[in-house]
């Protein structure tokens, strides 16, 4: 005999049976990811993670110019163990709060982007092309 709990009474029954419906899966970012993380620096944790979620990250000239300062970080010990959580949440998590996750749905690509209050100012260039902080030490 085939018991099911109080919150299924309501499905319809077939010839005696009770019929389940599975939950809708999550399309894109908010597909659930549960993983444990292996990679030493952010850009291979990145890889792990996106690793058979049907996403990939941008190609690095069409990223943030950056990126690399992102993808050059230690990979932090306590991020590793990740989910259950929604794909786009661990990615926002995982770069932290300067960088914000940019998804081209069309191509099934994630990058991120440096926030405007942690961006570098450029650098100054004096009339021989040095920058300003190199002109200083040269005096």
């Amino acid at each position: 005999m085939l018991v099911l709990p109080a919150s299924h009474a309501t499905e319809p029954l077939y010839r005696g049976y009770t019929i389940l419906t599975e939950a809708p899966i999550a399309p894109g970012l908010d597909q659930t990811v549960y993983l444990r993380v292996r990679g030493q620096k952010v850009l291979e944790g990145l890889r792990e993670i996106l690793h058979g979620t049907g996403y990939r990250l941008a190609d690095p000239a069409a990223a943030d110019p950056e990126i690399g300062r992102l993808y050059d970080q230690p990979y932090p010990d306590g991020q590793r163990e990740i989910g259950p959580r929604a794909l786009g949440a661990a990615l926002e998590r995982l770069a932290g709060p300067a960088w914000q996750l940019v998804e081209d749905p069309v191509n099934r690509r994630v990058s991120f982007e440096v926030k405007a209050a942690y961006r570098s100012p450029p650098a100054v260039r004096g009339p021989t092309g040095l920058t300003a902080d190199w002109d200083r030490r040269d005096r």
